[in-house]
């Protein structure tokens, strides 16, 4: 695939108007190591080698080889009629000035020795990132180019901003060009509209990841202004289907893609398919001027298949510039296959499409065919992972045969199809049994490169190109589809989808529609799918199809065949098993409800043979009934039914003594069928009797209290509750508190039935229970029963410190007696025989915070003398009212 050729120089003197030119290569200096002073017309001179068979690699065409004449130069835009006349060059003791280049407003240095290339003037030129050199003007559509130039160095590109600008376009500012990022060192190249311009600048890195040394981006008055905003943040379009990169017969490649109409032209040839390279590192045909989605929609709508190849780093042992590293394989793998995906995506070559790997020869060895061996098993876990299909070309002498070698192999991953690469004129994807077994990538999976470049002309337009035979389509000439849904209604099956044969072209086909792999009917795809259209451009939009067949109720497996035309076979395009429902009503108690003398039923109902409501009946203990319509709005039933609508909803109610009633609903048939019976329910409906709640009780000492709430469904009028303590002592009071969370919940009886009661109670445990005390019919109702514990009434506190100086004792702390909120009095033993009295009604904040019924005036400090030594001191709080005094603490300290 490899071939060299040599570029073509450009005089100092550009085509008019199209670049500015401030200094100038000496005259008869040769850009590395070129002859000097090319003609600006002169073809590449030929290169001719051996292909891996020793064949030779410049076979003559069989068909003429004329060159057609180029297009006519486009007009110079208005604002590119003036240049800037190069001065003298400088005299040869002085060291030559950089190069300067304005180019429709931008400026940049062009680095010595690198030749300046008019594109305008030579729209044929090969724009090529393998050599040094500034192209300026746009890419012409049919660039003189080989097959394939492989490896890159530093190159310059100044074009007008295209109408798809490139895969990875971003906003270069004026000045220092930006280090390129992780992602751009991976595709080898930085590609930016310079911002206030309609230029597009392509730099491809040096082999060192390095930006060429071309100096600052410079902006002048007399840019060109964008005619819009930049478009490189388009969204990838839409896919076509996988198969367009698949093909069975003859293709090509070539190193550009080659414009609309030479591919138009080119259908006089035998070829269907066109390789084309979507990016990589060492892609040396770096402008791709044709190479965008919409090259792509088209060439696909006039019958094409293309071969995405993407040229990456190259083998270790191998003389090309960017190689793999050693020991970093799978890293750079998988960089490679991640940027590969990203530019087939943001072409519209989707998920199950094939991408292939192009490594060229290289000198096998157990290192370097180990280390490319990981590099493309990582290329290709990477592509399959992310959904895509894996291929590799190479040489069959070289990577062909190092794949084959791999499977026994641990950790290697083989690609999906292999493309072998063996000039020896026979097109057959088989018989190269020497490098790999025929049972190996057998069938569908194989491309064979048979001829290298050479010039063919079809159509009367001649292209360098490389040979092919492929067979990679599993199809083969057989009808594709796809079995979309299977929908069913009382009595019927529906089938829809789509379905072309390529030997059809346009036209549509029959499909097959079997019922439990008996009974079947035969439709046509012909019915619109602009969806279909999209993915297959030359099949046009008019294949979809909907086939129905009559079913008896209950479930039924359902197979769709697409019929063959032409070479091939039929295809089974799916099948489903689908529940065919009855004529019969249908439908769902969803929920039964209750309250005082009442039961609810609510749910939805059907009847397959209309989409008017329909009545629900309903039972009490299979007696009493009542029918209601089912007519109520439910949006859900009417989207899991949509043929029915959404007006399918029932409530019914029925009146009910208190107790345990069986409750079932029944829809009632419309037209065919049955009522059927929708379910049954046991559920037990409240007495006429109170009913509420105790929320909580509570305790102080001496006290209990107890809130909550109570209803009479007999009455809205608040009722009594009664209140006792260890089932002896009662209190009787009102629930007429207000609660609005309680009206809220029976909105019938309002919000003023909540209860709040105390009653005394001495120290320990007590049961307390209420009563809702019945008003009408019934009979008073137990609310519940808690079990609490009252405290006692005695004084308690807290000795926080005490303190011994010379003759004294000193205690600190607090002390509250629940019987008061006033101070009570805290007295103070040394040893348990000498005492002294103080009032604790010191300021005691944080005590108030945590006890604020009793205040803060609780704090005490309280003294007594004492003699030199150890003693025990303890303080006590002394009784107010109910209870005993307590110890609040006892601590031993020693005197000085």
């Amino acid at each position: 695939m490899t071939r060299f050729g040599r570029m073509r120089g450009l005089t100092t003197t550009l085509a008019v108007g199209a670049v500015a030119l401030l200094g100038a290569l000496p005259a008869g200096a040769a850009p590395d190591g070129a002859e000097p002073t090319p003609s600006a017309t002169a073809s590449p001179p030929a290169t001719p080698g051996l292909s891996d068979e020793g064949e030779p690699t410049s076979d003559p065409s069989t068909q003429p080889t004329s060159v057609p004449t180029p297009d006519p130069t486009p007009d110079v835009a208005p604002n590119e009629a003036t240049m800037t006349v190069p001065p003298a060059p400088p005299a040869a003791t002085e060291a030559a000035p950089a190069p300067e280049l304005v180019y429709r407003g931008v400026g940049l240095t062009v680095p010595a020795g690198w030749p300046v290339l008019d594109l305008t003037a030579e729209p044929r030129t090969c724009v090529r990132a393998d050599t040094h050199a500034v192209y300026v003007g746009a890419p012409g559509a049919d660039q003189d180019c080989p097959p394939l130039l492989l490896g890159r160095v530093g190159s310059v590109l100044l074009q007008p901003v295209p109408a798809e600008p490139p895969f990875g376009t971003v906003s270069l500012a004026p000045g220092p060009l930006p280090e390129p990022t992780a992602a751009q060192r991976v595709a080898g190249e930085l590609v930016g509209v310079v911002e206030g311009t309609d230029v597009l600048l392509t730099i491809t890195l040096e082999p060192d990841g390095s930006v060429p040394q071309v100096g600052e981006v410079v902006v002048t008055a007399d840019a060109v202004a964008p005619a819009a905003a930049p478009r490189h943040a388009m969204a990838n379009p839409t896919p076509l289907d996988r198969s367009f990169t698949w093909h069975y017969g003859e293709g090509f490649d070539a190193c550009n893609a080659p414009s609309l109409s030479t591919m138009q032209a080119w259908l006089a040839s035998p070829y269907r398919s066109v390789g084309v390279y979507v990016g990589g590192i060492s892609r040396a045909c770096a402008a791709q001027p044709n190479l965008t989605s919409s090259w792509l929609r088209s060439i696909a709508g006039l019958g094409w298949k293309v071969t995405p190849i993407y040229v990456g780093l190259q083998a270790p042992c191998s003389n090309y510039t960017n190689k793999i590293t050693y020991g970093q394989e799978w890293q750079q793998g998988r960089d490679s296959a991640l940027d590969a995906i990203a530019r087939a995506q943001a072409l519209g070559i989707g998920p199950g499409s094939d991408i292939y790997f192009d490594m060229e020869s290289y000198t096998q060895g157990p290192q370097c065919s180990g280390s490319v061996r990981a590099f493309l098993s990582s290329w290709t876990q990477a592509l399959n992972y992310n959904g895509y299909s894996s291929g590799v070309y190479s040489s069959a002498a070289t990577g062909i045969e190092d794949l084959a070698q791999g499977f026994p192999q641990p950790g290697y991953v083989a690609p999906n199809k292999i493309w072998i690469a063996r000039w020896n004129g026979v097109p057959d994807v088989y018989s190269h049994d020497s490098y790999v077994p025929d049972t190996l990538w057998a069938p569908y999976a194989r491309i064979h490169q048979y001829r290298g470049g050479h010039n063919e002309t079809w159509g009367g337009v001649t292209i360098n190109i490389d040979n092919n035979f492929l067979d990679t389509d599993p199809n083969r000439g057989s009808p594709t589809g796809q079995l979309d849904a299977v929908s069913a209604t009382p009595g019927l099956v529906t089938a829809r989808g789509w379905a072309l044969d390529p030997e059809a072209e346009t036209g549509p086909i029959l499909v097959q529609m079997y019922l439990d792999g008996r009974t079947q009917t035969v439709g046509t795809a012909d019915a619109p799918r602009p969806d279909i259209g999209a993915a297959f451009p030359a099949a046009g939009p008019d294949h979809g199809y909907s086939v129905t067949m009559s079913a008896s109720a209950g479930w039924h497996d359902v197979c769709l065949y697409a019929i063959n035309v032409g070479p091939g076979s039929s295809r089974n395009l799916g099948c489903r098993s689908v529940l065919v429902p009855s004529s019969d009503p249908f439908g769902q108690v969803d929920t039964v409800t209750t309250s005082v003398g009442k039961v609810t039923v609510s749910g939805w109902a059907i009847d397959p043979n209309t989409t008017d409501p329909i009545l629900v009946q309903m039972y009490l203990d299979g007696r009493t009934q009542t029918v209601s319509r089912a007519d109520r709005a439910r949006p859900d039933v009417g989207a899991a039914y949509p043929s029915a609508g959404p007006d399918h909803g029932y409530s019914v109610t029925m009146p009910s003594d208190g107790g345990r009633h069986t409750v079932c609903l029944y829809a009632i048939n419309t037209g065919e069928g049955a009522s059927v019976l929708l379910g049954c329910r046991v559920v037990d409906v409240p007495p006429p009797n109170p009913f509420g709640n105790i929320d909580a009780v509570t305790t102080g000492p001496g006290t209990v209290s107890a809130r909550g709430w109570t209803i009479d469904p007999d009455s809205t009028d608040p009722i009594l509750v009664q209140m006792y303590v260890d089932g002896r002592a009662n209190s009787v009071g009102r629930a007429d508190g207000d609660r609005p969370d309680v009206g809220a919940a029976f909105p019938g009886f309002g919000s003023r039935h909540g209860f709040q009661m105390t009653m005394p109670a001495t120290p320990g445990s007590h049961g307390v229970c209420l009563y809702g005390i019945n008003t009408g019919p019934g009979a008073s109702v137990l609310l519940g029963c808690r079990v609490v514990q009252v405290p006692s009434a005695d004084p308690f506190g807290s000795v926080e410190s005490v303190s011994a100086a010379s003759g004294t004792v000193t205690a600190t702390g607090w002390a509250i007696d629940p019987d008061t909120s006033d101070p009570i009095l805290v007295q103070l033993y040394l040893d348990g025989r000498t005492q002294t009295v103080v009032r604790a009604d010191g300021p005691r904040a944080d005590v108030g915070a945590v006890y604020p019924s009793a205040g803060q005036n609780h704090g005490y400090r309280i003294s007594i003398a004492a003699t030199r030594g150890t003693h025990t001191a303890c303080v006590y709080g002394i009784n107010t009212g109910a209870g005993a005094s307590r110890l609040l603490a006892c601590q031993t300290v020693t005197v000085p």
